[in-house]
């Protein structure tokens, strides 16, 4: 495995046990969930395919010249630029897809990636709610 398996691993747990919770909120609390529930299942695994394969794609080219780098991450940048138009575009043309559950999964992870790292930092929070004596 690469460098960054375990952070990955992370991220693929949480990000399979957040959608397995908005599944089964859906199931309960809507009446046709099955639209919804495929969309969210279709996007949510492209976007766990996209980001394996950023981490690919980064784990490469740290190994390349600049140059070499440069132009290999932009290739590999539109390639997952494209299979998301691509998978957008099915979405639209699916009727058993909703593409508002097709776009949440498209951007669980970022969303998930955001979460942690905004509360990662412990000293963060103590500064913004520990007064300091004399103000």
């Amino acid at each position: 495995m690469g460098y960054t398996w375990n952070l990955q691993l992370k991220i693929f747990k949480c990000t399979a046990g957040i959608v397995i919770i908005i599944v089964i909120g859906l199931a309960i609390f809507t009446q046709n969930p099955l639209p919804m529930i495929y969309g969210l299942l279709f996007g949510t695994a492209i976007s766990m395919l996209n980001f394996r394969v950023l981490a690919l794609t980064l784990e490469k080219a740290v190994c390349m010249a600049p140059s070499k780098a440069q132009v290999y991450a932009s290739s590999r940048y539109f390639i997952r630029f494209i299979t998301n138009g691509i998978v957008i575009f099915i979405s639209l043309k699916a009727d058993y897809l909703n593409i508002i559950g097709v776009i949440i999964g498209l951007v669980m992870i970022k969303i998930i990636i955001f979460v942690q790292n905004l509360f990662n930092n412990k000293m963060f929070f103590k500064r913004i709610f520990i007064r300091k004596e004399g103000k």
